[in-house]
């Protein structure tokens, strides 16, 4: 197993406890008020990182994608995703309505993490599409 999949399975793991944790949380919230709009975002996008992450760690292997650079792709997308996760996990704490009105801290965790995410994407989509 390469380091960029180790990373990638390791975050995957990890987020999806979160998730589910989360969604424990989105269950309890739910039962005493009916709208948790911000706390169901954060459920669900830390369930579809899980699925990504652990998919491209599958993907990485499957193309012997085992280089350096692929370690840090993995780590840009891992600090990217961990970013995208506490905005929006931010966003439910401090009770965010519509974070881009609002400029929360989940906002500009969220805006940041688009430019750590996408050359983390660039280098590992592009490492492995040029080894099928």
């Amino acid at each position: 197993m390469t380091t960029a999949q180790r990373i990638l399975i390791g975050y995957g793991t990890i987020i999806l406890a979160v998730g589910f944790a989360l969604g424990t949380i989105l269950g309890v919230v739910r039962m005493k008020a009916p709208v948790a709009r911000s706390l169901a975002t954060a459920h669900v996008e830390t369930l579809m990182q899980a699925a990504l992450h652990l998919g491209l760690a599958f993907a990485v292997g499957a193309v012997a994608f085992d280089t350096g650079t692929a370690t840090i792709g993995a780590w840009l997308l891992v600090i990217g995703s961990g970013m995208q996760a506490f905005g929006a996990t931010a966003n439910w704490i401090n009770t965010v309505g519509d974070q881009f009105a609002e400029r929360s801290l989940g906002f500009y965790a969220n805006s940041a993490a688009t430019f750590v995410a996408l050359p983390g994407l660039v280098i590992t989509g592009y490492g492995i599409l040029t080894r099928l």
